[in-house]
This record gives C-alpha cells, sequence and structure tokens, in this order.
C-alpha cells in the first residue's frame, strides 16, 4: 500500500468587522425573504471553499503592493470578493458581501 498524499495547507481565511457586520445583516435580510436556510448553506460552503480553494471565483485584478489577486466568487445566493495571497497561505475577505437577488425559477412554482 502506498502512502498517503500529503494534504495541502489550508488558507487561513479573515473577516474584516465590516464583513461581518454585513454577514450577519444579510441573514436577517435572507430569513425575511425566505431565503435564509439557503444563505447559511451558502455562507458555509464559502468558507469551506476559501480555505481549500479560494481560486473558485473569477480573478478581478492583480494586486500591486504584494502578489496576490483581488477576486469574487458566488455561492447562491451570495458573493463576495477577497483578496487571495497564494505564497501566504492567506484569504482576506474585506469588501462588503452581496445578497443575490432569488432567482425568477423559484418564484414561479
Amino acid at each position: 500500500m502506498s502512502p498517503a498524499a500529503p494534504r495541502p495547507t489550508p488558507y487561513r481565511v479573515e473577516y474584516s468587522e465590516r464583513v461581518r457586520q454585513r454577514l450577519l445583516a444579510l441573514a436577517g435580510i435572507a430569513r425575511q425573504r425566505g431565503d435564509g436556510e439557503e444563505f447559511l448553506s451558502a455562507l458555509k460552503e464559502f468558507d469551506r471553499r476559501l480555505r481549500i480553494y479560494p481560486q473558485f471565483g473569477e480573478p478581478l485584478v492583480d494586486l500591486q503592493k504584494e502578489t496576490g489577486q483581488v477576486w469574487i466568487g458566488i455561492v447562491r445566493p451570495l458573493a463576495m470578493r477577497y483578496g487571495v495571497f497564494d505564497e501566504r497561505r492567506l484569504v482576506i475577505a474585506a469588501a462588503i458581501p452581496v445578497l443575490l437577488p432569488k432567482s425568477k425559477l423559484e418564484g414561479s412554482e
């Protein structure tokens, strides 16, 4: 039996206080409009992805002062922009997250 491949070091994820506060507010808004559970699931999935593979989204811009990129990721109904610093295995979520509109398909049932 061959030895298991070593697991990559997970990324450390830091959320600014503004982002934390906005996520709490968005959770309340999502609950009020009827997709609170979906929001909570999306937030958990976002955090999981940021820790193991933050490049799941779309790159927006390369940073100039430090090697890194700004990305945007979407796990419906949540969208967030975040910085990825591969050399330090660090993700920083500092931009205000967005709660996406409920899809039209959900309302047509």
